[in-house]
């Protein structure tokens, strides 16, 4: 819904609707696509941070955890002010190797199956039409 909001705002201020490649638009449009959607889930993020206290009766804020990890920064693999941009990242300087590791290690220590799956899970950033192959490692 949001995605498609901002893609209006586009076209009407614009006359140009931007398509993923895989509906006929350049790769211009599929990154820009592909960038309003990781940015914003930190909106939204945001948002839920802001007003979730309010919505239970509370006062204050809560903090957004961040889930970039070291490999992405190190390699610019990553969207600017998408999950890189939060208030905490627990995972932030861990590689991704050493993080399936301690999941895989978790899972068997804390008999947390869940945790192996989350591991064994092939990468992806969802952020392109399921009928492409979306990898994380593809981009």
């Amino acid at each position: 819904v949001m995605v498609s909001a901002v893609i209006q705002v586009f076209a009407s201020t614009f006359g140009k609707t931007p398509r993923f490649t895989a509906h006929g638009g350049t790769t211009q449009e599929d990154l820009a696509l592909q960038n309003i959607q990781a940015r914003l889930r930190m909106v939204t993020a945001y948002l839920f941070a802001q007003l979730l206290p309010w919505v239970r009766g509370r006062s204050g804020f809560l903090l957004v955890l961040g889930s970039a990890n070291v490999d992405e920064g190190l390699r610019g693999y990553m969207t600017k002010y998408d999950c890189s941009s939060a208030d905490l990242n627990p995972i932030g300087a861990i590689s991704k190797g050493d993080l399936k590791k301690m999941l895989f290690w978790a899972s068997k220590q804390y008999d947390w199956h869940v945790l192996a799956e989350i591991a064994g899970a092939p990468p992806t950033a969802e952020l392109r039409p399921l009928a492409e192959s979306n990898t994380g490692e593809d981009a």
